[in-house]
């Protein structure tokens, strides 16, 4: 009778993926050009990389391989990859709020209509699936990534092949990291711009001159009118024959010489 050979795990090692995320894991630049700050959110990405690598080494320190490879599976990178997502896109839709808001208060739009200029929801959803676009580059170095994974888990202390594989499939899907963030950082340019025309028409905006008009002229015409009924030339209301009479006898007292 045979029996099967035995299969020997080993700790895999987990590769520095920093050189491979280059711009996510980059210092903040003072000198960005970028419409709004993004680094912040860009350095939360990378340290959610970085924590997801310490885990992984715990994990293989411990002899478990299957931890060491989920710690750092698809799921993990997408979680990662859409909170920061979400993060900048709640951040665009704010600015571009605030950008309105601030032409609406220079025009002097009225307060109602001000707040029917702000994004809808379903605006936000939309810029929301714009900005993710990035998502897709993630996504197949992803998909690669799972495909490795599982021949890891079951590859032997002499396949180190499986093992090149995977720490190749992990820095490929950083690199495609950094992919998606420059995409995402474009996207933020073309939002900018995407919202300009809709911005200074809020600021271009003046109040309606048939209004103003309308009232000048209603005043003009009362006046008129109230002065030819007081001067004798119109019939009028009742109430107005006794302030005409006050001012005529006021103007009889003010012209005649005491």
């Amino acid at each position: 009778m045979t029996s099967s050979p035995v299969r020997v795990l080993t700790a895999i090692k987990v590769p520095e993926l920093g050189p491979a995320l280059g711009r996510v894991a980059l210092a903040p630049d003072p000198s960005s050009a970028h419409p709004i700050l993004l680094d912040d959110i860009r350095l939360e990405l990378a340290t959610a990389i970085f924590g997801l690598t310490e885990d992984a080494r715990a994990w293989s320190a411990t002899g478990d391989r299957d931890g060491a490879v989920a710690a750092l599976g698809r799921a993990a990178w997408l979680t990662g990859w859409e909170a920061a997502v979400r993060a900048v896109a709640e951040r665009m839709t704010a600015a571009v709020d605030a950008r309105i808001m601030a032409a609406a208060a220079e025009s002097r739009i009225p307060a109602r209509r001000r707040r029917s200029l702000l994004l809808s929801a379903a605006e936000r959803r939309a810029m929301h699936a714009r900005l993710g676009g990035g998502s897709l580059s993630l996504a197949a170095g992803l998909d690669g990534l799972e495909r490795v994974a599982h021949q890891v888990r079951d590859a032997g202390v002499l396949d180190r092949d499986a093992q090149n594989r995977w720490r190749g499939a992990l820095t490929e899907a950083a690199r495609r990291l950094e992919t998606g963030w420059l995409e995402l950082e474009e996207a933020v340019h073309q939002e900018w711009h995407r919202w300009t025309p809709l911005v200074e028409s809020a600021r271009r905006w003046r109040r309606p001159r048939w209004v103003v008009w309308s009232i000048s002229l209603a005043i003009v015409a009362l006046a008129v009118y109230v002065g030819l009924v007081v001067g004798g030339y119109l019939p009028g209301p009742r109430f107005l024959y006794g302030f005409a009479r006050w001012w005529w006898n006021w103007w009889d007292r003010l012209v005649t010489p005491v």
